[in-house]
């Protein structure tokens, strides 16, 4: 179920989101409401669908809750097993939700103590809610609701990283999942609105869904989310596509592996990822590089979409063949791009701030390598490519070649292609096209090779 947590400092305010609030259930927030009485309070309960919650731990408030028929009263632990008994004792209609938080961390043998703890209080619902310091974290919280039993559980990771428990969260067995009415409305780090919840992840609808993702650092620029679950959709497949925020592969394959069907890999772990596949196609081998990684009978493959993304977004513009290609960026990304314009026989230079890097790919393409301070120096450039993070949001007024140089190094109809793509109108594209060259957004790119993920990951 879906709760939308009601956030409003006053009661007038609470009235007016409780209106707006179109969910399963409304949470009310009681110790964020400053003006709440044991009077007013009646006003804003809806019998058959409301939590009331109060971290002050106000027994009136919440024995009158109970009094009035609310459905569902959240007690913390921390108000004492005598309250917390008193409550239980006489909840009459009322469900009692009784919750433990750790705002700071996710440990296990805490969050199993408190989860042992509760139970022998024998409430309707437990609750769990700690902020996610790793992605890993994530799975000591999914632990607890495999191993609950008969129990009802819910489980919430706070934080960015633990974004992924309020969207799985429900569809592996917890009881609700909270959401906020709108951005900026949350009530605790990491929240997400109830519209996504339902509109992007489809999370009231699937049942047990082929997990997706992608895998990254950071990942909240990507368009991914929407893509790939937009399709999902129109394709009536019972999958889910979520962000993973990623800081050691390794440790997210080995915790993730039995529950992930795919991922897309963006930067940093391009390279990275490779090593922890059972297979890898050819040609992704052969780049080294990886983008996206499916599950056959419980073997990773990996796969380099990036290829066939960066290809055909540059020949929709300009062409490649004998034209002198200037690369910068020879990460994950880089590398493909790179191999791409040697098969398509373009006279490629590259560059890099990871001379060693730039060096050996340089090598392995027999290609050229430029020292970053020399490419002021360049002449005749007629496709410029940047495949480093330089220009993505939020540092979108940086740019890895500015303007007095590029009016230097570019042929006269060069094209210019950024990788980057949030914002779609980066910096060194908006430079470019103010001197007259095409440009090629990184969204094409994006785009392309989305669409063969998606062949991927519905074949």
């Amino acid at each position: 179920m879906i709760c939308i947590s009601i956030t409003a400092p006053s009661v007038n305010l609470a009235r007016k989101e409780i209106k707006l609030a179109k969910a399963d259930l409304i949470e009310l927030r009681l110790d964020l409401i400053k003006d709440i009485t044991l009077h007013n309070l009646k006003t804003l309960l809806k019998k058959d669908k409301t939590i009331v919650t109060d971290r002050k731990n106000r027994m009136p408030l919440l024995k009158k809750a109970i009094e009035w028929g609310a459905s569902y009263i959240d007690i913390d632990i921390a108000a004492g097993e005598k309250n917390i008994q008193n409550l239980i004792q006489n909840k009459k209609k009322s469900k009692i939700i009784v919750s433990f938080h750790n705002f700071t961390k996710t440990d296990k043998r805490e969050i199993q103590h408190k989860y042992a703890q509760i139970k022998k209080l024998n409430p309707d619902i437990i609750k769990i809610a700690t902020f996610v310091n790793s992605i890993e974290d994530n799975q000591l919280l999914f632990d607890l609701i495999k191993k609950r039993h008969n129990q009802k559980i819910i489980t919430i990771g706070m934080g960015e990283k633990g974004q992924i428990s309020r969207i799985l969260g429900p569809l592996l067995g917890s009881e609700i999942t909270y959401a906020s009415l709108e951005k900026g409305k949350e009530s605790a780090l990491g929240q997400l609105t109830a519209e996504a919840l339902k509109n992007i992840y489809r999370i009231n609808i699937l049942n047990n869904p082929k997990v997706f993702g992608l895998i990254g650092n950071p990942v909240d620029h990507s368009k991914g989310i929407y893509i790939h679950n937009e399709t999902f959709r129109r394709l009536r497949q019972n999958s889910i596509y979520v962000n993973f925020l990623v800081d050691d592969v390794e440790s997210f394959i080995n915790t993730f592996k039995y529950l992930i069907s795919g991922v897309s890999i963006t930067i940093p772990h391009k390279e990275a990822a490779l090593r922890y596949m059972d297979k890898v196609d050819p040609l992704a081998k052969k780049i080294g590089a990886i983008n996206t990684s499916i599950k056959k009978k419980g073997k990773l493959i990996g796969y380099n979409t990036d290829v066939i993304g960066a290809l055909t977004a540059i020949k929709e513009k300009t062409t490649i063949k004998n034209k002198k290609v200037l690369l910068i960026g020879t990460g994950g990304v880089g590398r493909a791009i790179a191999f791409g314009i040697a098969w398509e026989k373009g006279r490629l230079l590259l560059s890099d701030r990871d001379v060693q890097k730039a060096k050996q790919l340089s090598k392995e393409l027999q290609s050229t390598y430029i020292p970053s301070e020399n490419i002021f120096s360049q002449r005749n450039i007629d496709l410029l490519i940047n495949a480093t993070p330089v220009g993505m949001q939020p540092r979108s007024d940086n740019t890895p070649v500015p303007k007095e140089v590029l009016r230097k190094i570019l042929s006269q109809k060069a094209a210019v292609f950024d990788v980057v793509y949030t914002p779609q109108n980066t910096k060194l594209l908006t430079e470019a096209a103010s001197l007259g060259h095409t440009i090629i957004s990184g969204l094409t790119m994006f785009n392309n090779q989305a669409k063969e993920q998606t062949k991927l990951f519905t074949q």
